[in-house]
Order: structure tokens, then sequence, then C-alpha cells
């Protein structure tokens, strides 16, 4: 996958989100690719085509799991807050072969629902804070198709658990942990699979391998924020 992506510390230095940030906003986590984004992508690569998939990657950041999303086929919806987050994803989907128009959608996801419905909803490491986790489930709720599929990624999190267990009591889930090598990094991903189809879940057990069943032990990790370590 070819990406352009952003100088995170020229990024930084040139605007104002250090200021912002010691004003108490959130840091510019947009600005990077995280190992959950590139755990999602590498298993949508794998999962074959999804050609006509509609598919919101929401909290896109630079989108790189949507991005993956469009190269196979899918029809997909960028969605973040950040209007330079969105002005990257979509640039760079318009890049890769054969991929479809993506839609960029500017949303504060946490306060509103995006519009229409989906057939795939890709939440890449965008649980890691607890409060989120209601905005969260609104849009499972709203958003995904009857026989639609959630993917979920994260870096082991012990404050993303609660939102995987309530998948797991909702929807037919697994999981599985990839141990994912990026920038010479190697970090443990938790790749969940939920939907309310049990039958949907086959293409993603082939493309993952043996895939286990979801466990309620917490991880380790206590991290309530992204981390590259």
């Amino acid at each position: 996958m070819d990406l352009v992506v952003p100088d995170a510390e020229g990024w930084i230095r040139q605007g104002e989100w250090a200021d912002a940030t010691l004003r108490g906003a959130e840091p510019p986590y947009w600005i990077q690719i995280w190992p959950a984004a590139v755990a999602t992508a590498r298993l949508l690569t794998r999962v074959g085509t999804l050609l006509g998939k509609r598919t919101l990657d929401l909290g896109c950041g630079l989108g790189v799991p949507g991005i993956a999303a469009a190269r196979a086929g899918a029809a997909v919806t960028f969605a973040d807050r950040q209007p330079e987050a969105l002005a990257f994803a979509g640039w760079n989907a318009a890049r890769q072969p054969s991929a479809a128009a993506a839609s960029l959608h500017q949303i504060d996801w946490s306060r509103e629902v995006v519009p229409g419905t989906f057939d795939l909803l890709l939440l890449s490491d965008v649980s890691y804070r607890p409060l989120h986790h209601h905005a969260l489930k609104r849009h499972v709720a709203a958003v995904l198709d009857a026989d639609g599929v959630v993917l979920h990624a994260d870096p082991l999190r012990r404050e993303a658990t609660p939102f995987v267990n309530w998948l797991a009591t909702e929807f037919a889930t697994v999981c599985t942990q990839r141990r994912t090598h990026f920038l010479e990094r190697t970090l443990e991903v938790r790749l969940c699979v939920a939907t309310r189809s049990p039958a949907a879940l086959a293409p993603w057990q082939r493309a993952s391998g043996p895939l286990a069943a979801r466990s309620d032990t917490d991880p380790a990790s206590s991290s309530s924020e992204p981390t590259n370590s």
C-alpha cells in the first residue's frame, strides 16, 4: 500500500496542536499510523474481495484500514472530526489501484452518528477511552446492516476490554491476537470480528487462521491512550 503521510513533528510545530494540547485538548493522534491500523489493514487484504461492501472507517485518522478495504473493492466512508485527517485519507484512497471513490464525512462521532447503513464497520484503536464506548455502541446499533460485520482492533488495552466484552454479549464474536511488526517495533494486536450472522464469520476465519473464542481476561496493558511502545 503506497501512502503519503504527514511529517508529524513538523506538522505539530507549525500548527496550534502543541498549545492546544497544553490547554487540555486531545493530541493529534490521527497524524500517526498505529499498529492496530496496520493489523486491521493486513487482515482486510487477506479476507478477499469486498466488492461493493459499504464500509465505514470510524475515527479513521489517516485511514489505513479504510484504504485497504477500498483496495479490496469496498465503497468506503471515512469519518473523523479532523478535516486534515480526512484530507489525507481521501487523497491516499484515491491513489490506490482500482479503488472506488471514497466518501469523507467530518463529524464528532463521540456526539453524533454517521448517517447511513454499512456492511462493515471498522473500529481501529478508537476504544482507548471508556467515555467513548457509549458512542461506539450507538454507532454499532445505528449503522450496522442486519448481516453486517464489526472489525475491532486494539493493542490489548485494558480500557478497551469492556467494549470487546460487550460485543461478545450482543453478537457472534471471535478474537485473535496478532503479533504486528511495524516501524521496527513488534506489538500484539487484538482483532475481534463480531456479527449478528454467525455464517458471516466464515471468510474472516479463513483469512485469520484459527480464531480464538473471545476471552474476558484483562490484558496486562493499562495504558489509557495510544502509544507506539
